[in-house]
């Protein structure tokens, strides 16, 4: 569904959150490409007594730790497996 979005000129921001993250493959993005996404550091978020906030806005989020797949849906992954068979 993302893709169908995407397509439509709209944007759209997936988060792989999963251990076993595929679905940087589900959005069409080449296999020897996803070891280049860089994942999301631990200390992104900010707890305080407002609740939890990002320490750097969401474009700048994009900016370092994003991949564009083929239809133009950003990519952010949470963690990549440590070893095979971790996820």
């Amino acid at each position: 569904m993302a893709r169908l979005i995407a397509r439509s000129g709209r944007d759209v921001l997936a988060i792989d959150g999963d251990s076993n993250p595929n679905l940087a493959l589900t959005l069409g993005i080449p296999p020897d490409s996803i070891g280049e996404i860089p994942t999301l550091p631990r200390d992104l978020l900010v707890r305080g007594e407002e609740g939890v906030r990002l320490k750097q806005s969401l474009d700048e989020v994009c900016a370092s730790h994003s991949l564009r797949g083929p239809d133009g849906v950003t990519l952010l992954v949470m963690a990549h497996p440590q070893h095979a068979g971790a996820g």
